[in-house]
């Protein structure tokens, strides 16, 4: 399209929100992964994931993003 470089980069930081968004939902979502009572097993797996998670912003693209996988 014929966007300007301010609109380009408005795109850019809108959907890099809604990936945080989305990211801090999947990482809500799994917060019993860590209590104290889960085994290490489970915790060490889901522990693995919610850094992946967290390490989402750091991928090139908010418009291509590569998920990890639930364990």
């Amino acid at each position: 399209t014929n966007a300007t470089s301010e609109e380009i980069s408005y795109r850019i930081e809108n959907q890099w929100e809604e990936v945080r968004v989305l990211r801090n939902q999947l990482l809500t979502e799994c917060d019993w992964t860590q209590l104290a009572d889960i085994s290490s097993e489970i915790k060490e797996a889901w522990t693995v994931y919610r850094q992946a998670l967290r390490n989402i912003t750091t991928q090139s693209s908010p418009f291509s993003i590569t998920w990890p996988v639930k364990p």
